[in-house]
């Protein structure tokens, strides 16, 4: 990125801003169209202005993370233009504001003729504009203004179209979300969804009148760590998470399920045909009449159905591989935290976790994995398949499984902790079905870090959030709860969407490998 000479280095106070560039830029590209008509070298250093400050806030360091770990996670191009517009336009707003631009995509396109139109005459503005969008993670040459407003054209299509193939139970509650009626049509919603980053901050706003003690605390949004922050500091963290609960809503909505998942006996193995009993799929997905499920592993988890009323949602499963093994790949994880592998959890509920993906999508990724890792991964990727055969076998009815072959390993040392959630929020936010949890420590008690499993209570719909931002009929029983020792070959499944849980602090350094289970 070439940055020399264009003196874009300071703050934002010390950029002259002129509230009446939007209108410039549109006379400017007026006369140009009827008269060929060049810019004026005062309209030039105007726009030097407008992307000096455009360029002081894409290289915000929060949002330089953001755009740079979106870019490494969504590589579908369409996908990561449609999450990158709310977090770029978040950007944006002020500046456009500050120079008079209209708000929004419209501002985007004004911006983007009335740059092209400056480039003709100014080689420097075209240097500034390329640094703008390696900024975003794009390409440096901007498309013609035509190419531009057809493909935002056809990408609008797009969106709607995937909108529409979407069944109504997962964009009902997007729609919803937006303050549209359940049953808005595709093209309602494909155009509320430029308004992503305001609707997040009418949320956030909500809940911060109502005081900090609907905000901080086990259970709600932000945990007790967060108690002495100000209040500009909750105002931004809430309205950052309820953005990425909208994105993630939207994602859901829009990628196809088969899209991104691989059937279940691509990965069939033994070690989990062998490992899951007729107990076992009973455990997970018992007979929703049945309140008398019995459980695995008494001396932990027979309080489930007796203290937090499970019948069934959660299997566990003692001794499934060798001490030996789970010593080994807790060696080799710890050779990737030294090489830097492992890295910080950016979940503001998941406080000082750490944590390295381990992709299986191809056979050279599989080949990369330390050994026993690798073959701890791909007894985890063969119980879905064991799951459903097991179901099948006994008549019970399960949900149609998918694999995503990447499986999270993640660290817990003293200070860290992961608060009460869900791992799906009624299947708006993901499409996470299972938790399948493996733990490799050599546990002693007292050495904290369990698993903490909560019971549920009836609750009020969250009035003024919108339906869909959160399970409205049900909240966490922070009074009843069992906690799960994470020893060494433990195997703990539930479901994700219904399970509230939370990891304590420990004592000694905690590992676990998590694999989720998708589903439609």
């Amino acid at each position: 990125m070439s940055r020399t000479g264009h003196g874009y280095a300071g703050t934002t106070n010390g950029v002259t801003t002129d509230a009446g560039l939007g209108k410039k830029f549109s006379e400017a590209i007026s006369a140009n169209a009827r008269e060929k008509q060049p810019p004026s070298q005062a309209l030039v250093e105007d726009g030097r202005r407008l992307l000096e400050a455009l360029m002081e806030a894409y290289m915000d360091a929060e949002f330089q993370r953001e755009v740079c770990r979106l870019r490494e996670e969504i590589h579908d191009e369409l996908r990561f233009l449609t999450t990158l517009g709310p977090l770029a336009a978040r950007a944006q707003e002020p500046v456009f504001q500050c120079f008079g631009l209209p708000p929004g995509q419209r501002g985007v396109i004004l911006m983007k003729m009335g740059v092209r139109l400056l480039s003709t005459v100014s080689p420097d503005i075209k240097e500034l504009a390329g640094d703008l969008r390696e900024l975003l993670c794009l390409p440096r040459e901007e498309e013609d203004i035509t190419s531009t407003i057809k493909k935002a054209e056809s990408e609008f299509q797009d969106l709607q179209q995937k909108i529409a193939a979407a069944p109504l139970e997962l964009r009902g509650p997007l729609a919803e979300a937006f303050l549209l009626p359940y049953n808005a049509s595709p093209v309602e919603i494909a155009q509320a969804v430029p308004r992503l980053p305001k609707r997040a901050k009418e949320i956030a706003d909500h809940h911060m009148a109502r005081g900090r003690q609907d905000i901080i605390g086990e259970g709600k949004l932000l945990g007790s760590d967060m108690a002495h922050a100000s209040d500009e500091t909750l105002q931004a963290k809430v309205q950052d998470m309820f953005e990425r609960y909208l994105q993630k809503m939207l994602s859901r909505v829009i990628t196809p399920l088969d899209s991104y998942t691989r059937a279940p006996e691509d990965f069939a193995c033994s070690w989990a045909r062998d490992l899951v009993s007729k107990q076992t799929i009973q455990d997970l997905w018992g007979s929703q009449t049945c309140q008398t499920a019995t459980l695995p592993v008494r001396d932990v988890v027979e309080d489930l159905s007796s203290q937090l009323g499970f019948s069934h949602g959660v299997a566990i499963l003692n001794d499934t591989v060798s001490v030996k093994v789970t010593r080994q790949a807790r060696e080799e994880l710890a050779a990737l935290e030294t090489a830097g592998a492992v890295t910080p959890s950016q979940d503001p509920c998941n406080v000082g976790a750490r944590s390295v993906w381990l992709h299986f999508e191809t056979a050279e990724e599989r080949e990369k994995s330390p050994p026993a890792l690798r073959e701890l991964c791909e007894h985890l990727l063969g119980l879905p398949h064991a799951l459903l055969a097991a179901a099948e076998s006994n008549s019970v009815v399960a949900s149609r499984l998918r694999v995503h072959p990447h499986i999270m390993a993640a660290t817990y040392r003293r200070g860290a902790e992961y608060h009460c959630h869900k791992d799906s929020y009624s299947g708006t936010d993901n499409s996470r079905m299972v938790t399948i949890l493996l733990y490799l420590n050599d546990w002693q008690p007292g050495d904290g870090g369990e698993l903490r499993l909560f019971g549920t209570k009836q609750v009020d719909a969250d009035v003024g959030t919108g339906p869909g931002l959160r399970d409205a009929a049900s909240a966490p029983d922070l009074e009843r709860f069992v906690d799960v020792a994470p020893l060494s070959g433990r195997v703990v499944m539930f479901r994700s969407r219904e399970i509230w849980h939370a990891v304590r602090e420990p004592r000694e350094q905690r590992w676990a490998m998590t694999l989720w289970v998708m589903a439609d």
